[in-house]
């Protein structure tokens, strides 16, 4: 037995869990006798909507949210004091938080093969965005909140502790049922006060709400122009020497002008092979261009965005964008960011350095070899060619023999299992007879927005409870119309009904992972791999969250930490242990050799100065465009040109402009500066440092450990955002937070904490914001390189290679072998036969 405690709120819990063979193998024998996972409580959300249900409900949400703040109203007098209740006040526009899952109809923008319902969604969502913002400006109902927030001594606490936390003891000293009630409160008045509803005239509330409602449409038309656009390349096959056969087969033959050529998309799943294959730098050159200069249209409202966010912060009282944007987060203020980013930026400029003439030597010995002409340069657009060249030379590892052990049902099954053992969780796989059963209409296409999706119903194990989690989905291949990068998207957020039941979480992962072929199934290289993982996290945050209230549900806490438990994660995949215990030959079935999970895992920090200066520019970008020095130098910047000295100062690596070609507008593509991360993008690297401190601390002298696993659940995943983030890390880690275990693994020679962490979360908690001044989802950033105990039970399907019918279903080897359950669906009859064999094999093992 193994004895597992952690903190839960305002107090500590322990329980007793099994040991994980045992509950592995229980599990699964449970399940086949009793069929204990085939009726989840709760049926999956329905995926059927048409472009006029999408406006039907929209529309319904609209009037409802409205009627939710008439109610806050018609229930409070001002004058009567014991009327300003939390219930009165704040609970009408939880519960409807509660009911409008409104990510659920938001995602068919990204994921629908329906044109029509895509453009609907997005039009709807846009049209909501106004509604909300109009809402969210009532100033009866803002008297209403900032009466609550004095009366219940709220806001004497504040002013008294800047740096205090909302605690229970906190909350219950208020008069609040929870902390998370009294959270919901601060926040509600917090967000008052930047949307302007303390300024002291109408007129300048009126003004801000107009800025508000530009900045808004821009945003919408800036993230619809870069998921609608199709560019593409032409090539010809000659153009296109280096690139697999496999990829080339499954190109588009042009026509017309285009005869003779084939087209080659922005799609990851061309783009990315392209740059590393293509021995053509000519041809890596057009399509790097062509690549950043997409989405022309994007050039102009970045800046009209950018003039109005400056605006709008200064009519607040604010000096900046960032500023106003970051006092919320965990840093608090742009100089503990620009702290970080400047210090990151000189100690690892001189390793980058090395590594660019590296990539300059290689990139010389193969114009030589190939009797190229050789001009002293390195660009962008050779970056993936020559990195890859390198690794191979140095790690000898060729990323096509690589992906061969890791096709995609076993990577996701290995990463279930490991998954599933580390936090007590089971996966059971739904077939189509599974969906008929559980949708809500008995038709499985009902709950399944597209038919290549895979689909689970998610369990604690029995140390858990064995009580229903929630659902997730897998979307693992690129289509027309679908986001076309890596993401978590909650589809459902999880909260407690009126009457204290569970209304249970769903969430997708949404992939662009390489097809598969007429002769090869879907292989995943090491990066997307990594890529998998770090999804996933997201998903487990979501499915294991356990919050009152959706609005704190999963991953809706502060930027700069949501990213942490999921960069936690990746750490696993850089394990040689791991790496190997979830591979497979798509053949042979066998796990690759000890060499090449070695080999794969000493990789981990090739090129990743250079890396990290390509990622620190667009950070380092966004903090300039967001905090000025002043309007004037704003109005005045040029913004292609200045996104360009950056990158190209920070990386020494060359743009078309060094060869007398015009400079790319690359920052047109930079839609998480639409997308919640305005001033964020250095959450990035702030978080990560979160994630090192957190797996060192609990994981790295045994990342098998499933107390720290099951500890690392219920005090970080659980909380979501209920609580401060800050708290949340003190309680998991025993103590603050520090930079140790990042500069470590970074090779730095002494922790950041003192250059860049002071005022800030990490030195103790910086200034928030005092009374009357004044989370969509997060895939990997834009056009930026993000930084990169074993069973050997007998038939093992990790150890042994598992493999998947012609249906796709997951088969195992042994049921009962080592790690987290990832159950099979089956029809009734193959039921009782599995029964059989499942019991058969149990007490063949016991006898041994």
């Amino acid at each position: 037995m193994i004895s597992s405690t952690w903190e839960g709120k305002g107090e500590t819990r322990s329980a007793i869990v099994a040991d994980p063979d045992f509950i592995s193998r229980l599990t699964r024998l449970r399940n086949a006798m009793t069929g204990m996972y085939d009726n989840p409580p709760q049926p999956p959300g329905l995926r059927n909507h048409t472009p006029e249900s999408v406006t039907a409900a929209f529309e319904a949400w609209a009037d409802e949210y409205r009627a939710a703040l008439d109610a806050i109203v018609a229930n409070v007098n001002l004058s009567y004091p014991q009327t300003v209740t939390f219930t009165n006040v704040m609970r009408p526009q939880l519960e409807f938080e509660n009911q409008k899952f409104s990510h659920n109809l938001r995602f068919y923008q990204h994921v629908s093969e329906n044109s029509d319902l895509r453009e609907t969604t997005r039009k709807m969502a846009k049209r909501y965005d106004d509604i909300w913002t109009d809402m969210n400006m009532r100033e009866d109902v803002f008297r209403a909140r900032e009466a609550l927030y004095h009366r219940s001594g709220l806001a004497v606490s504040r002013k008294q502790n800047l740096a205090r936390y909302t605690t229970e003891d906190t909350a219950k000293s208020a008069g609040f049922e929870d902390a998370e009630s009294a959270t919901a409160l601060e926040e509600e008045w917090k967000e008052a006060i930047r949307l302007g509803l303390g300024l002291p005239t109408k007129s300048q509330r009126d003004h801000f709400n107009q800025i508000q409602k530009r900045v808004e449409t821009i945003k919408s038309e800036f993230k619809t122009h870069h998921a609608s656009d199709n560019g593409c390349n032409w090539f010809t096959p000659a153009e296109l020497d280096g690139m697999d056969n496999d990829i080339i087969d499954q190109l588009a033959k042009g026509t017309g002008k285009n005869e003779g050529r084939l087209k080659v998309t922005f799609n990851p799943s061309h783009y990315d092979i392209f740059l590393r294959d293509v021995k053509s730098s000519e041809a890596r050159k057009r399509m790097w261009i062509a690549m950043e200069n997409k989405c022309p249209e994007n050039v102009p409202l970045f800046k009209e965005a950018m003039l109005l966010r400056d605006e709008a912060a200064r009519l607040l009282g604010y000096p900046d964008h960032a500023t106003l944007r970051i006092e919320s987060r965990m840093a608090k203020t742009p100089r503990a960011v620009n702290n970080l980013l400047n210090d990151l930026r000189t100690r690892v400029a001189p390793l980058a350095a090395k590594e660019l003439n590296q990539l300059l030597q290689a990139k010389k010995k193969d114009c030589e070899t190939r009797n190229l002409p050789f001009d002293g340069s390195f660009y962008y657009w050779d970056w993936a060619f020559y990195a890859s060249k390198i690794s191979k030379q140095e790690h000898d590892l060729d990323h096509k023999k690589v992906a061969e052990y890791f096709p995609i049902d076993s990577a996701i099954t290995g990463m279930l299992r490991l998954i599933g053992r580390l936090f007590g969780i089971v996966f059971v796989r739904l077939a189509t007879e599974d969906l008929e059963r559980i949708s809500p209409t008995g038709v499985a296409e009902d709950v399944m927005y597209h038919r290549d999706t895979i689909m689970f119903s998610v369990w604690n194990d029995e140390s858990e409870g064995d009580d229903f989690l929630g659902y997730l989905y897998i979307d693992a291949h690129p289509r027309e119309g679908k986001y076309r990068h890596v993401a978590n998207f909650p589809l459902e957020l999880g909260h407690q009904r009126a009457d204290g039941t569970r209304f249970y979480p769903s969430t997708a992962l949404v992939c662009n992972f390489p097809a598969p072929t007429k002769d090869k199934p879907s292989l995943l290289d090491h990066e997307h791999v990594v890529d998998l993982f770090h999804e996933l996290g997201h998903g487990i945050h979501c499915l294991v969250s356990r919050t009152r209230f959706s609005r704190h549900h999963g991953t809706a806490g502060k930027r700069d930490f949501v990213e942490a438990p999921s960069q936690m994660l990746e750490h696993w995949t850089w394990r040689a242990e791991y790496i190997k215990r979830i591979s497979q030959h798509y053949l042979t079935g066998e796990q690759m050799s000890d060499d090449m999970a070695e080999r794969i895992a000493a990789s981990r920090h090739f090129l990743q100065a250079l890396r990290n200066l390509r990622q620190l520019s667009s950070a380092i970008f966004d903090m300039e465009v967001h905090s000025p020095k002043s309007r004037a130098a704003l109005e005045n910047m040029d913004f292609t040109r200045r996104y360009n000295e950056l990158r190209n100062g920070l990386t020494g690596m060359k743009g078309p402009e060094a060869i007398g070609e015009p400079m790319t507008h690359g920052h047109g593509n930079l839609q998480h500066l639409f997308c919640e991360y305005d001033a964020g993008l250095y959450s990035y690297h702030w978080s990560n440092t979160y994630s090192y401190d957190m797996f060192h601390y609990a994981f790295a002298k045994d990342p098998t450990d499933i107390s720290q696993g099951y500890r690392f659940r219920h005090t970080v995943l659980e909380k979501g955002a209920s609580q401060d983030e800050m708290l949340i890390l003190e309680q998991f880690l025993g103590r603050k937070p520090t930079t140790d275990a990042f500069c470590m693994e970074l090779g730095l020679a002494e922790p950041m904490e003192k250059p860049f962490l002071k005022g800030s979360s990490f030195a103790g908690r910086g200034p928030v914001i005092e009374e009357g001044t004044s989370s969509e989802e997060g895939p990997a950033i834009e056009g930026i390189t993000l930084p990169e105990g074993s069973p050997s039970a007998e038939a093992d399907p990790i150890a042994d290679g598992g493999s998947s019918d012609e249906a796709g279903r997951v088969i195992q080897g042994d049921p009962f072998a080592e790690g987290g359950a990832v159950v099979e669906p089956t029809s009734p009859k193959e039921r009782i036969r599995h029964k059989m064999w499942h019991i058969a094999a149990h007490f063949k093992r016991n006898r041994k």
